[in-house]
């Protein structure tokens, strides 16, 4: 695709000028200028300390036909013969860009997005398990990986950046992917990074203190999850936990006909569940949908974990997925990595190792609760705190 071909796909770029490099075609997109190779359009992003877009020369010497940047950028380091574009909001022109660049992948599949404190990785988990267990070829990503038929690669972010997120989208696309799940951060809807992905369904799991050290509040964080049920890209059902404050929130601000509530024990939810008996190997109940009620065995332990259950089985109903099929499947789920997963030690030793991803003040607690009625001796915590966060 030829550059002038591709920025006139892009809303926030009006073309003002007539530069001969408008007519090469454009073999990559690059948000670092060392990265950029022959060929590539340097797209430079506005960081917390420094504006990318002014190494836009470096970029330029490394390849690169043009450079997308801030005005600020391109009025500190003004270009001579190089083809270099001030663009008035790189945040958002970047996603234009890339969705165009690689032609609209997050609208070629039916996508789920996941968005919440806690609980998005087992909840994305549990989807891509049922829809790839009804043989509808599911791809995944996430904080742990992205992953899809014939691929899986480590994440580096819960929610990657536009250039690496529509990339890796349309890489599924080409594998066959029909559905795409997607643990959906706080940080990439604020920065925009999902924009242009339709999602056929958006859940809401919960939110508890975390990433304060970026959301100046818990308003501010809850806003930011908000993002995810507006028309910008919410085109089909929200599935929303009727159990959490900011859940009940949520649900006030939309129309019955777009939401599914789901609840532990409130029977006035879409979804929930009763004569429940938690075990130390998992959960057995009663469970209630708009499409009846039915017994089910979930292998993992706590109630938190029922919760992202509800979640899932109304993402699959609304998906089309069976019941009953669904049921099935979700006695089969052999877990999560990471995610209150039990460590083999030796046989001498009368001792039961756990590893989680727990790291919030809600699911520590929530983890500690699961685990504590299945320890009749002691029980000992050991975790970690990164820096950078909120106190």
């Amino acid at each position: 695709m030829k550059l002038r071909e591709l920025l006139a796909k892009v809303p926030s770029i009006s073309l003002a000028n007539n530069h001969p490099a408008l007519e090469t075609e454009i073999k990559g997109l690059a948000t670092n200028s060392h990265a950029c190779q022959i060929g590539d359009l340097f797209l430079g992003m506005p960081g917390t300390r420094v504006d990318g877009g002014e190494f836009w020369e470096s970029a330029i010497v490394n390849g690169a036909v043009a450079a997308l940047v801030s005005q600020q950028a391109a009025q500190k380091y003004q270009a001579k013969d190089e083809c270099v574009i001030p663009v008035a909001d790189m945040i958002q022109t970047c996603p234009e860009v890339a969705t165009a660049f690689y032609d609209y992948p997050g609208q070629k599949m039916k996508m789920v997005g996941i968005t919440g404190t806690n609980g998005k990785t087992t909840t994305t988990h549990l989807v891509e398990f049922l829809l790839n267990n009804a043989q509808l070829p599911t791809a995944l990503f996430g904080t742990l990986y992205s992953r899809w038929p014939g691929f899986e690669e480590t994440a580096a972010y819960t929610t990657p950046f536009p250039v690496e997120l529509q990339k890796q989208l349309a890489q599924a696309v080409a594998a066959g992917s029909k559905y795409g799940v997607m643990e959906v951060s706080s940080h990439s809807l604020h920065q925009k990074r999902v924009w242009g992905c339709s999602f056929e369904v958006a859940v809401f799991t919960n939110l508890t203190q975390d990433h304060l050290d970026y959301h100046k509040d818990m308003d501010d964080y809850f806003e930011a999850k908000a993002l995810l049920f507006s028309s910008d890209y919410l085109k089909g059902r929200a599935i929303v936990n009727a159990d959490d404050p900011y859940g009940k929130k949520l649900i006030a601000r939309m129309k019955p006909e777009q939401v599914w509530s789901y609840s532990t024990s409130n029977t006035s939810a879409d979804f929930w569940a009763s004569d429940l008996e938690y075990q130390p190997t998992g959960v057995k109940g009663i469970l209630h949908t708009p499409q009846g009620e039915i017994p089910f065995t979930l292998p993992l332990v706590g109630q938190y974990n029922l919760s992202n259950m509800l979640a899932a089985v109304g993402t699959a109903l609304h998906l089309g997925l069976d019941l009953a099929m669904v049921v099935t499947h979700l006695s089969e789920f052999p877990g999560v990595p990471g995610r209150m997963e039990k460590v083999q030690v030796s046989n001498e030793q009368d001792v039961s190792v756990i590893v989680d991803y727990a790291h919030t003040p809600d699911s520590l607690e929530n983890l500690l609760k699961a685990a504590r009625p299945f320890i009749p001796g002691r029980m000992i915590c050991v975790f970690g705190c990164g820096g950078d966060r909120d106190r």
